[in-house]
C-alpha cells in the first residue's frame, strides 16, 4: 500500500468517526443542549445531563416561554415539580431552574438573565443556609459590586447592570458546538443509550430532576445507606471551618448583598415572589446544631425576614419557612427498610411529594388558619419571627424525646 493509499484512507475513516461522533452527540443529546426529541428506549432518560446543568439549563430557558421561574440549588431541583397541578391548572409555563452545587450569585444571576428577556409572573426562590453562610477568615467586602466573575457569567446575555454581556458569544459556541466533537460527549451518549431505565438519573425537558437513581439506591440498598452516606458529608461541611452568617466585622454578607439586589429588581418589576427556605430532615437540622451553628441558623432566618420586609411592597415578596421542627420532616429512618421515606430522600434532599405540598401552602393558602406545633410552613414576618425563634428549641427537644433511636 502506497503511503499516498495509506492517507486517503486514514482521512476517510478520520472524517467517518468524526462525522459520525457530530450525529451521535447530537441524536442523542446527553446534555440537553438540541432540543431534540426525546424517544423512549434510545434517548428519554438523561444519565449525565445533571452533571452539566450549568452549561444547558440556562440556554434551554432562553428557548422557552416561561411564566414562573424556581429557582435555588439541588433540593428544589429534586423536590419542586413544574409540573404540579396548580401550574397546570392555571396555564403557567414553569422552569426549574435549580442548579446544584452553585452560588448564590450563579443562580440569580442566571434568573435575573432570562427574566430580562422574558416576561415572568412568578418567582419561586429556594434559600438554602449552606449557601448564604461564610468563613470567619474571610476578609472581603460584603458590599463589594458586582460580585466577582467567574466562567458561569460568561453563560449570561447580560452584565448584573443590563449591558450586553461581551463573553456570552464564545461561551454560547463552547456551550453548544465544542460537545458535538468531544469524545467525553460521545461516551456519555453511549452511556445514555445503555441507561435507559426509570432508576438511572435524569433530567427533564423543564429543568426537573425526578430523583430516579435516589429511588433506585433506596430500593436496593435502603433508606438508611443514603441517610448514613449524607450524613458524614455533612457534618464535614458544616465543620470545615468556623462558618458565619455575616462577613466578619459587618452585618452583612456577599450573599446577602446579591439577595438584595436581586430582591430589589423583582419588587422594582412587580414580580410575584415567594422566598421560601428548604425543609431539612431533621438529621440535617440535628448536624447544624452539633456542629454549633444553631445560633447562627437563628440569625440567618432573622437577617432573610429583615431583608425581604424592608425590600416588599403591598406583600408582592413573602418568606416562607418549612425548616421547623415538626411532623413532615421528623420521619425515622433507621428501620424504614428499603421502601423510600414519605417525604425525604435522605436528610438534604426532599421529595416532590413534599414539595407538591408547599406549592399548595405557598400559592393555594392552604397552611393551617390557627398555628399549631405540627404546623407546616408558614410566612415569617417582623411580627413573629422572634416567637418562632424562640419555639424552635421545645420543638428540636420535641423530636428528641419521640425518637430517641434517631438521635446521636
Amino acid at each position: 500500500m502506497t503511503a499516498n493509499k495509506f492517507l486517503k484512507i486514514w482521512i476517510t475513516v478520520f472524517i467517518l468517526f468524526f462525522s459520525s461522533t457530530v450525529i451521535i452527540n447530537y441524536f442523542i443529546d446527553p446534555y440537553l443542549l438540541y432540543d431534540m426529541q426525546r424517544i423512549s428506549g434510545i434517548n428519554n432518560i438523561k444519565p449525565a445531563a445533571g452533571r452539566h446543568s450549568n452549561q444547558s439549563k440556562i440556554h434551554a430557558a432562553h428557548k422557552q416561554n416561561l411564566d414562573v421561574l424556581i429557582i435555588g440549588n439541588s433540593r428544589p431541583e429534586m423536590g419542586i415539580d413544574p409540573d404540579h397541578p396548580y401550574f397546570k391548572k392555571n396555564k403557567l409555563n414553569v422552569y426549574n431552574l435549580g442548579l446544584p452545587g452553585s452560588s448564590i450569585s450563579t443562580q440569580y444571576g442566571y434568573a435575573l438573565d432570562i427574566m430580562r428577556t422574558k416576561k415572568i409572573k412568578l418567582v419561586l426562590i429556594a434559600v438554602d443556609f449552606m449557601d448564604f453562610i461564610t468563613s470567619e477568615d474571610d476578609q472581603s467586602d460584603p458590599y463589594m459590586w458586582p460580585p466577582q466573575r467567574t466562567q458561569n457569567d460568561n453563560r449570561r446575555k447580560f452584565n448584573w447592570d443590563g449591558s450586553d454581556n461581551p463573553y456570552y458569544f464564545s461561551q454560547y459556541l463552547k456551550d453548544i458546538y465544542v460537545p458535538l466533537i468531544a469524545l467525553g460527549t460521545l461516551s456519555d451518549s453511549l452511556t445514555t443509550l445503555l441507561s435507559q431505565r426509570r432508576i438511572s438519573s435524569n433530567l427533564l425537558n423543564n429543568g426537573f430532576n425526578p430523583a430516579g437513581d435516589m429511588h433506585s439506591t433506596t430500593l436496593n440498598e435502603g433508606v438508611k445507606v443514603l441517610f448514613d452516606q449524607k450524613i458524614p458529608q455533612l457534618i464535614t461541611s458544616f465543620t470545615s471551618r468556623n462558618w458565619k452568617t455575616y462577613t466578619p466585622g459587618y452585618q452583612w454578607s456577599p450573599s446577602f448583598n446579591t439577595l438584595q439586589f436581586f430582591l430589589n429588581y423583582l419588587q422594582t418589576e412587580g414580580i410575584e415572589t415567594k422566598i421560601f427556605i428548604n425543609p431539612y430532615h431533621m438529621k440535617y437540622l440535628e448536624t447544624i446544631e452539633h456542629a454549633g451553628l444553631g445560633e447562627e441558623f437563628s440569625l440567618w432566618k432573622i437577617q432573610l425576614t429583615q431583608t425581604v420586609a424592608k425590600t416588599s411592597k403591598n406583600n408582592n415578596i413573602t418568606l416562607w419557612n418549612f425548616s421547623d421542627p415538626g411532623i413532615y420532616i421528623s420521619e425515622a429512618y433507621i428501620n424504614a427498610g428499603k421502601k423510600p421515606l414519605k417525604w425525604f430522600w435522605e436528610p438534604a434532599h426532599y421529595r416532590k411529594e413534599l414539595g407538591d405540598k408547599m406549592i399548595n401552602i405557598m400559592l393555594r393558602n392552604q397552611n393551617q388558619a390557627i398555628k399549631n406545633n405540627d404546623q407546616f410552613g408558614h410566612i415569617l414576618t417582623l411580627e413573629n419571627i422572634d416567637s418562632y425563634i424562640a419555639e424552635y428549641p421545645d420543638k428540636f427537644q420535641k423530636w428528641k424525646s419521640l425518637h430517641p433511636n434517631e438521635v446521636h
